[in-house]
């Protein structure tokens, strides 16, 4: 097997690219021995979305960076330093948007190779890819990232989309061994899918870099490919080692006297010589004998002084060492231990403590305020010709039932235990709850279990569907699940990462909407899916405009265009922005979006749709605020002085709003809006058509039911033409059922 390794690249022809790529390609590889060891050399290809001039010469300066400050960062590993130099130049492009001219919508993706020796470290941001082929088969480095823990109803952004989107980045990873023969392709994500995997993967393992590069360009052009075509391709090949040919033989000077005479000219100078040498060698035998001579006699002189005998050591130190440690280890946490008890004992002995003089006006105060809202709350239930004061006198009602929670507070506050007020507090409540209309949920039914079907669940979002099935969002693995509360089945429809019947990968779920017979999903690679309810196969949905939807998006809505045809509209708020997207289809099934969103909104909200919890389309637009809702009536949104959610009646008791989710459902001969207000755990029903309050459910206080309503995810609410409506509620581990009586 060879230990080195050399590469071939193929780069694109500058004549064949097409007039709107902007691509930019580049490599380097350091013609220093030691520059090559440590840093290997360096791949670099950078993808465009929206392309243009200032974006190529931005996206120009951003591969400087990161070959400048990758090859002098000498601090740490290939891949850490990789990562750095990337992180870098996304803060250069982040605070230079402007100064670069780089447009709003536009995106830089970029993927870096780094091969030394025998290895390859790759980082990317973004779509762009880096796949290597080895023995017929293609994979993908990195390889798709893990389902990401993030509720996409939050706005938060771990990991960017683009370079220049967010301040701070962390890009994907991968480092792995490489083998002789390998080819490996920095690709733009819109030529592979253009030119097909299949063809991409056959070029690269049958053509040569060069070759396989220009019969690419061919087969772009050949599909219609325009736009993002970046393309380098790098061949691993395998050097032999170097071969002896012959062996080295050392050069000798030559020799300095040949040919003179062996004797001096001179008379008597050899013998002079001789004698001189062998004088001196006499010279130093006598010196080392006359040296031996003064050790031996001082030996012996040394061997009749008295000396100590040695004492050897009785413990050995490493252990005496540890046993000291291990004491002045004791000694600190017995020092901690007291110093604990005396500040515990010092903040008890400075707690307020009753005095006994102050034990009987304390009970008698007690006494006073458990007597008083007692007869306030008898005064209120007190019943004349079978009516109440809540149903004589509501007003009144009122200010008693507040005197009476004050008077039950004045009893706690003294000491009494919150278990004997317990019982008062709940005739209270009963008092209040009929005058602010609100119900009480006594039984919760849960018709699915996802938590004991499946491991690793996060669930995010829910939405119905026609057929009354429930389709929910789990990001924990990165499925979407069908569940039927009539049978409490749950079934894996769609899973990121694992291929499909049709050969394509699905990403994580992102958004999900439903309308007319279809479940629409959009991942995290910004792919749209269509999912029939029947056939319930994930399909891919030409969305055109989908890779400029912003990260912030959390938002989306669908509404059957046209019934009874099978077809329907998107609608999305575009979390960056605020613009509401909307994509009219074409009348053909099955559906597709080939043309690009038109702008909803005629004008200007008076409520910012970047701050909406939720979407509802159907007839109209609704977009749900902390504590109201916007009404757009066919792209004209309404001023809230005009059309707005009325107040709940217990604001003084419940003040604070949080509204989460909307729906909407026909209950008899009236269309109400349901929307769940988080800050107080309860569901709140308002009237369709001026948005007056009609009533609100609360769970009980204790008992089986109690926090029913306290982690609600997905809001789905039946219409039924005669009884109480039924509510589906997503909740941490499945489905809920509620009456709303």
């Amino acid at each position: 097997m060879s230990n080195r390794f050399a590469t071939r690249i193929g780069l694109p022809s500058a004549e064949e690219r097409p007039t709107d790529a902007f691509d930019l390609m580049a490599f380097h590889e350091p013609a220093i021995g030691s520059l090559a060891r440590t840093k290997g050399s360096l791949f670099l290809l950078a993808q465009l979305t929206g392309g243009t001039t200032s974006l190529a010469r931005a996206a120009r300066e951003a591969l400087d960076v990161i070959q400048r400050d990758y090859y002098y960062d000498l601090s740490a590993g290939v891949t850490v330093s990789l990562a750095r130099a990337l992180a870098g130049a996304n803060r250069r492009l982040y605070h230079g948007r402007r100064r670069l001219g780089i447009p709003r919508r536009s995106g830089v993706s970029i993927v870096a190779v780094v091969i030394r020796a025998r290895e390859a470290h790759a980082v990317k941001l973004g779509p762009a890819s880096a796949v290597i082929v080895r023995d017929g088969r293609m994979y993908e480095i990195p390889p798709p990232p893990a389902v990401a823990e993030e509720d996409p109803r939050i706005r938060r952004r771990r990991v960017a989309a683009t370079l220049g989107e967010a301040l701070e980045v962390e890009p994907y990873t991968w480092q792995g061994a490489l083998a002789a023969d390998d080819r490996i392709a920095l690709v733009s994500r819109h030529f592979a899918h253009t030119i097909g995997v299949d063809d991409l993967k056959r070029t690269l393992a049958t053509m040569r870099p060069g070759q396989a590069v220009e019969h690419l360009q061919h087969l772009f052009a050949i599909r219609g490919g325009s736009g993002s075509d970046g393309l380098l391709v790098i061949e691993v090949t395998g050097l032999s080692a170097t071969a002896t040919t012959q062996h080295l033989e050392p050069v000798r000077p030559a020799e300095p006297f040949a040919g003179l005479p062996d004797q001096s000219p001179v008379p008597l100078a050899d013998a002079i010589g001789r004698g001189l040498h062998r004088a001196g060698d006499a010279a130093e035998s006598a010196r080392s004998a006359f040296g031996r001579g003064v050790l031996t006699v001082l030996t012996w002189v040394l061997a009749f002084v008295p000396r100590r005998r040695p004492e050897y050591p009785r413990t050995i130190p490493r252990t005496a060492e540890r046993e000291q440690g291990r004491r002045r280890r004791v000694g600190l946490a017995g020092m901690v231990v007291v110093a604990g008890i005396l500040a515990l004992g010092s903040t008890v002995a400075g707690l307020p403590a009753p005095r006994p003089t102050d034990a009987i006006p304390r009970a008698s105060i007690a006494r006073d305020a458990i007597a008083e809202a007692v007869d306030l709350v008898e005064i209120v239930e007190d019943r004349v010709d079978g009516a109440d004061l809540v149903d004589r006198d509501p007003a009144r009602a009122v200010e008693l039932l507040a005197d009476a929670h004050v008077a039950v507070a004045r009893a706690s506050s003294v000491g009494v235990d919150d278990g004997q007020l317990a019982p008062l507090r709940r005739r209270i409540d009963r008092g209040l709850d009929a005058l602010y209309q609100v119900a009480r949920v006594e039984a919760v039914d849960r018709v699915v279990d996802v938590e004991a079907s499946l491991d690793d669940v996060d669930l995010v979002d829910m939405v119905a569907g026609s057929d009354g099935s429930l389709w929910i969002l789990d990001a924990g693995r990165g499925r979407i699940l069908r569940t039927d509360p009539a049978d409490s089945s749950v079934t894996v429809i769609y899973r990121a990462g694992l291929a499909l019947e049709s050969g394509e990968i699905p990403g994580d779920p992102w958004l999900i909407a439903t309308a007319a017979t279809d479940v629409v999903v959009i991942d995290r690679q910004r792919t749209a899916w269509r999912i029939d309810l029947t056939e319930r196969i994930p399909r891919r949905m030409p969305l055109a405009g989908a890779a400029e939807i912003s990260s912030a998006t959390t938002l989306i809505g669908a509404l059957q265009h046209r019934p009874p045809l099978e077809i329907f509209t998107l609608y999305l708020v575009d979390g960056a922005t605020g613009e509401i997207d909307r994509w009219a289809p074409r009348a053909v099934i099955p559906v597709t979006y080939p043309d690009p969103a038109e702008p909803f909104l005629l004008e200007e909200p008076d409520l910012d749709p970047r701050e909406a919890r939720d979407l509802r389309v159907d007839v109209n637009a609704w977009l749900l605020h902390a504590d109201t809702v916007t009404r757009v009536d066919f792209g004209s949104p309404r001023d809230q002085a005009d059309y707005s959610l009325d107040l709940p009646p217990d604001g003084d008791v419940r003040p604070d709003l949080d509204y989460r989710l909307l729906d909407g459902a026909t209950v008899g001969d009236r269309d109400l809006l349901y929307v769940y207000d988080a800050a107080n755990a309860r569901i709140i029903a308002f009237q369709r058509a001026d948005g007056a309050f009609v009533g609100q459910w609360m769970a009980p206080a204790d008992g089986p039911a109690a926090g029913a309503l306290d982690d609600v995810r997905g809001l789905a609410v039946t219409s039924v033409s005669d009884g109480p409506a039924a509510a589906y509620l997503l909740t941490a581990g499945g489905v809920v059922r509620l009456v709303l009586e």
